[in-house]
């Protein structure tokens, strides 16, 4: 793709953001226009991260991306010609990985990572692996953060409509300079990247009340959301517009111009989220069922290719995952199951003896937190 045509997208790019979103941009001790070769660190807000945080820089570092964004033509399109990219599976940094990241900084280029790997499912800080620490250490270049307020509550990764002209404020600032790594341990490097990627933005709007005066804030809850917290039953949420119902209870709640809950004994999806994972020891107990659509993937070529509709079925009297396709059964051993991830908003996926699945499920999250369970409870 020539020049002219690249930055003409980018510009279109930058646009859309522009219109979409009401960004506040604060660059502090940062040059968005310095040509040497740095990290660029983040809080894994949204979806939207890489591309916003990208767009503001004149020269901008190549993120490290999950390589199950690949699998999408069109997104592999954006992150091939758009925005050069590295790929990287969730959790592992391979050889090819690390010989392209020295390629790029030898070439004088920065490389934005999300220590967190996941954007945020509900609104805060992801585990970060020790592993980042690592790779500041190995190339003792700067690490600058980009810390983001607002962005989830603008569009949270579940939703199915952003909030128009939501509030995202980004701050960059300087965390490390490349020669004071080697004064840090690796525990102090970590503890401060921690402390620099931490947030809240149900505590941080709790506190700015910005209003975001949404209207379908709600929808796709349910798919992230698996307990009623009046009832306790599961699988009973349904939502509309800014509203949030039980099957049972009937209206539970609903966001208010905040972004904010109202209506439930808690303000934020954080709490929720605590409560229904409280729930899994008695959830399982019964059997969990779920449907949607069954792929391989490829993640050599960046392929998928379909399997079909499937029914899906899960509790801890089985030590499978059943899988139901044409009336055949397909098992796949818990124990056995590695690299078990959710990808984008809707993907569960993992390895099994070799080979890469995706499935595309009504109940992502419950899936994938019922799996999780099932397995350390195990060991």
């Amino acid at each position: 793709m020539n020049k002219l045509k690249i930055y003409l997208i980018r510009q279109l790019v930058k646009l859309f953001y522009r219109i979409k979103f009401k960004l506040k941009v604060n660059f502090n001790d940062f040059n968005h226009k310095r040509k040497d070769a740095y990290f660029l660190i983040g809080n894994h807000a949204f979806l939207h991260d890489g591309l916003i945080h990208a767009m503001f820089l004149k020269k901008y570092p190549f993120p490290i991306i999950n390589s199950f964004m690949f699998t999408n033509q069109k997104m592999k399109y954006i992150l091939t010609k758009v925005i050069t990219s590295i790929p990287k599976r969730k959790g592992q940094i391979d050889i090819t990985t690390l010989r392209e990241m020295m390629r790029i900084i030898k070439n004088n280029r920065g490389i934005m990572v999300f220590p967190e790997g996941n954007s945020s499912f509900f609104g805060k800080e992801s585990e970060i692996p020790f592993s980042t620490v690592k790779l500041f250490k190995k190339f003792k270049i700067d690490v600058v953060v980009c810390k983001t307020n607002g962005a989830y509550l603008t569009s949270a990764r579940w939703g199915k409509k952003a909030t128009k002209r939501g509030l995202i404020e980004m701050n960059y600032y300087t965390l490390f300079k490349g020669d004071e790594l080697e004064n840090y341990t690796n525990d102090q490097v970590y503890k401060k990247m921690k402390d620099a990627l931490a947030f809240n933005d149900f505590a941080w709007n709790r506190k700015e009340k910005h209003l975001y005066n949404p209207k379908h804030r709600a929808l796709g809850l349910e798919t992230y959301i698996y307990v009623c917290p009046k009832c306790l039953s599961y699988q009973s949420l349904s939502t509309k517009g800014n509203q949030i119902f039980c099957d049972n209870c009937g209206e539970i709640g609903h966001f208010n111009e905040y972004s904010l809950l109202s209506g439930l004994p808690f303000d934020n999806l954080i709490a929720w989220d605590k409560l229904q994972k409280e729930r899994l020891p008695e959830i399982v107990k019964n059997i969990i069922s779920s449907s949607g659509s069954m792929h391989k993937v490829d993640m050599r070529e960046y392929t998928t290719k379909s399997i079909g509709f499937v029914d899906i079925e899960l509790s801890s009297s089985r030590d499978n995952l059943i899988v139901i396709n044409n009336n055949q059964e397909i098992k796949f051993e818990l124990n056995k199951i590695q690299g078990l991830t959710l990808t984008r908003k809707k993907e569960v996926s993992f390895d099994y003896k070799g080979l890469t699945y995706l499935f595309k499920l009504e109940d992502p999250m419950l899936i994938y937190d019922a799996i999780n369970y099932l397995k350390e409870s195990s060991n």
